[in-house]
């Protein structure tokens, strides 16, 4: 059961495979070059406790014998290797593997970024074309109602304020909609700079509230909290160690191409040495790395509490979206109700044309509120799902 809404969760979160496709080709090929240097740069710090063999190769000469330059060919190879510093090695490789997880936690933060807005940018571009029909209706509104003034004012019905203030809000209406139409080709070049696709035409997967639960357990920036303090605790235990006692054995070959009378012109070198540093400065370095990692874990826990704040933030917000799109649909029945009797009377003769045309603009525009608020729902829903992997 848990698996099977898990994968509910996936099919209706950013990491969806519709939206995985809203990236550019090159924003994705990146994000996965970056998760490959991050391991890779794990693998190396992993093995970097493991010392390099030396391969060394020395000609010389001398003139100890008056009259003569002899020269002499040695190679060498040869390793020095600690094989005990005092768990340093252990915490040196579950330091590397703890940093791989902040980096590559960061690399999906940003990934997740990135889709998000992308999401995000094809969403407000839907969104500001219902704005941009819906401004276009209350401009043909306009155009009625100044029709209507204009009537009433020929006839000294009226007088000129309820004209200048109709011919007023045309001119806002006008305004308002070269604002909207210049703001949807800003949309429209921002979403060109991060993804192939066509905003006009790609699909937006429906996006579902996570309950807090998944939001928590898989929101990235916790993930990056918890392995930042790991990461913190890793480095402390890896710099008590190199206060203490390291072992080191060493071994070398050597190949002389001339040998000594009575010696080998082939022989081997072996060492033990045990080393420990003496430093002024130990309990100071100890004592800030400690510090490091007691700091870390007080900024995971504030992480969990801004993460809680911001689900409960977020489920309000959505909610309160939700009740204006549960009004915008009551107000749409009224109109719709109210269209119904203006028409009969209408057909009766009381009513005129442009009394029908008003309010059945007027009820298109109640229907693309509710588009709107649906879009600015999702919106909503959207910014949990940019913390959720």
């Amino acid at each position: 059961m848990k698996k099977l809404l898990l994968a509910l969760f996936c099919a209706a979160s950013l990491n969806a495979e519709g939206i995985e496709n809203f990236l550019s080709a090159d924003y994705n090929e990146l994000f996965d070059l970056q998760l490959q240097k991050s391991q890779k740069d794990a693998d190396y710090d992993s093995l970097s406790w493991i010392s390099p063999v030396t391969l060394s190769y020395e000609r010389s000469w001398n003139t100890q014998t008056p009259g003569t330059n002899s020269a002499t060919n040695t190679l060498s190879i040869g390793i020095d290797q600690p094989i005990f510093k005092s768990g340093g090695i252990f915490y040196a490789i579950k330091y590397a593997k703890s940093n791989l997880r902040v980096t590559s936690a960061n690399i999906i933060k940003s990934k997740l970024s990135l889709k998000g807005s992308a999401v995000e940018l094809a969403l407000k571009i839907k969104e500001t074309k219902f704005v941009i029909k819906k401004l276009k209706l209350q401009l043909r509104n306009r155009d009625i109602e100044i029709n209507s003034a204009q009537e009433l004012y020929s006839a000294g019905l009226s007088d000129g304020v309820t004209l200048d203030n109709a011919l007023v809000k045309k001119d806002e209406a006008k305004i308002a909609l070269l604002d909207m139409e210049s703001n949807l080709e800003a949309l429209r070049a921002s979403f060109s700079k991060i993804s192939d696709k066509n905003p006009d035409t790609i699909r937006v997967p429906h996006l579902k509230v996570p309950s807090k639960e998944q939001y928590l357990s898989h929101n990235i920036d916790l993930d990056i909290a918890q392995a930042k303090t790991l990461l913190a605790q890793n480095l402390h235990s890896v710099k008590r160690s190199a206060y203490l006692p390291t072992v080191s054995v060493g071994a070398r070959y050597t190949k002389l191409s001339k040998a000594q009378v009575g010696r080998n012109d082939a022989f081997t070198n072996y060492s033990l040495r045990v080393s420990m540093p003496l430093s002024v400065n130990v309990g100071n370095d100890l004592e800030r790395s400690k510090l490091s990692s007691m700091i870390a874990k007080v900024e995971e826990k504030n992480s969990i509490r801004e993460a809680k704040a911001d689900y409960a933030t977020a489920r309000k917000k959505v909610a309160i979206i939700q009740k204006r799109i549960n009004l915008a649909k009551r107000e749409a029945r009224a109109y719709r109700r109210l269209l119904k009797s203006t028409r009969e009377l209408y057909r009766a003769g009381q009513k005129s044309s442009q009394d029908v045309e008003l309010l059945e603009n007027s009820k298109r525009v109640q229907q693309l509120d509710i588009k709107i608020y649906s879009i600015e729902k999702e919106l909503a829903i959207l910014e949990l799902h940019k913390k959720v992997r």
